[in-house]
């Protein structure tokens, strides 16, 4: 399978540390990799970012606000007018910590919140969903621009109503990004939820969607994108490349790695990739399997049901 899209977004993890230990995290964060980049190094890999006409990186983790090198991170990739974007639990970022975040030229944030404050705490631990809501606020209070992602599985999904309401009232919108059986949650296909589930919340947020509160995927009937390998890439806080965050969880192999050699010399090796040439017949096996699941693009999704022990319904 031959890719000839531009490298158009990069989700750079700064660090697998984190201030929570939630349940489903895609890359089992918590404590810092003994190998991370330096923030010398990371810098380094913003310039060959910038370098390589990089449109948005978004640094995540882990979580990126702990990471020393966040701020520098951002400044220098906003003077190579790159979009900067963070992927964050929010439950530290005070007043003070959203206006340097602003002052320093971060565009937007997404903030992880699952359903109802009782279903987020029971993933993130107590008290996490008012942390959160609370670093979020101050987010918008510092002309942040926000949206909040909450993963649509089956432990969550009737808090999906209640938080769309929530998010209408703070002025945020929401996007339902389908569950992934990675990280903590690798093998549980459990949570993945079927055709009909997926209508029923469909149907239960369609006031939202209609007024532009909510969006996400499966919600318009359309299977989504995957930007793994084609738009987009990721880097890991040891410098390693992988096409997909989730993907690299699931047993993708290293592209190399931008601490040691070019962005651009990586980014054709994931271009040729035999594994996500494989990935996508796994992806044609599993759209054409008699599963109760919604058609998908997700090579994630294709290669984590593939890899589980545990089978899913299948369609009467």
């Amino acid at each position: 399978m031959k890719r000839t899209r531009n490298l158009q977004k990069v989700f750079f993890e700064l660090t697998r540390a984190c201030n929570l230990a939630c349940t489903h995290c895609l890359n089992d964060s918590g404590r810092r990799l003994h190998d991370e980049l330096q923030p010398a190094q990371i810098l380094g890999a913003v310039r060959q970012l910038g370098g390589f006409g990089v449109k948005e990186v978004r640094f995540t983790g882990g979580e990126p606000t702990i990471s020393p090198a966040l701020i520098d991170a951002m400044r220098l990739a906003r003077s190579f007018d790159i979009r900067v974007s963070i992927g964050t639990n929010a439950v530290a970022i005070t007043r003070e910590k959203a206006n340097e975040l602003f002052t320093a030229g971060l565009c937007g944030a997404i903030v992880s919140i699952d359903g109802s404050e009782d279903s987020h705490d029971e993933i993130r631990g107590a008290g996490a969903y008012r942390r959160s809501w609370q670093g979020m606020m101050c987010l918008l209070d510092a002309s942040v621009s926000v949206r909040v992602n909450a993963v649509a599985m089956r432990s969550t999904r009737a808090g999906l109503p209640a938080l769309a309401c929530a998010c209408e009232e703070a002025g945020v919108t929401l996007y339902v990004r389908r569950f992934i059986p990675s990280g903590r949650m690798v093998g549980c296909v459990s949570e993945l939820l079927t055709v009909s589930e997926y209508r029923h919340i469909q149907a239960s947020l369609q006031p939202y969607i209609e007024r532009g509160v909510v969006d996400g995927h499966y919600l318009d009937g359309g299977c989504g994108h995957c930007s793994a390998g084609s738009t987009g890439m990721v880097i890991l806080p040891n410098g390693d490349v992988q096409s997909c965050g989730f993907l690299s969880d699931l047993g993708e192999p290293s592209y190399g790695n931008i601490a040691r050699e070019p962005i651009k010399d990586i980014w054709e090796r994931v271009l040729s990739s035999a594994y996500l040439a494989n990935s996508a017949d796994a992806l044609a096996s599993l759209n054409g399997a008699s599963l109760d699941l919604p058609r998908t693009n997700c090579l994630a999704i294709a290669v984590g049901v593939q890899r589980a022990p545990i089978r899913i319904r299948r369609q009467s």
